[in-house]
């Protein structure tokens, strides 16, 4: 029984040891850094999604036009 008590304690405390380091590391990122980082990617993404829908629709009007000439 006492060692159940023990080994509960043990792990509560290392939780709440965990949850005030992540805190501490948390409170160290550069948040002017990451706000740079996420627009540059989200331009940079844009630029892809563009991309690949412009690919997509092309490949749908090659499909058309495939399709048509089977029909005639």
């Amino acid at each position: 029984m006492f060692n159940r008590a023990c080994s509960r304690v043990a792990i509560a405390a290392s939780g709440v040891f965990a949850f005030a380091m992540s805190g501490l590391a948390a409170a160290a990122v550069d948040t002017t850094a990451v706000e740079a980082a996420l627009t540059t990617a989200q331009g940079s993404g844009e630029g892809v999604g563009g991309k690949v829908i412009a690919v997509v629709a092309g490949l749908v009007v090659v499909g058309v036009i495939i399709a048509l000439v089977k029909k005639i």
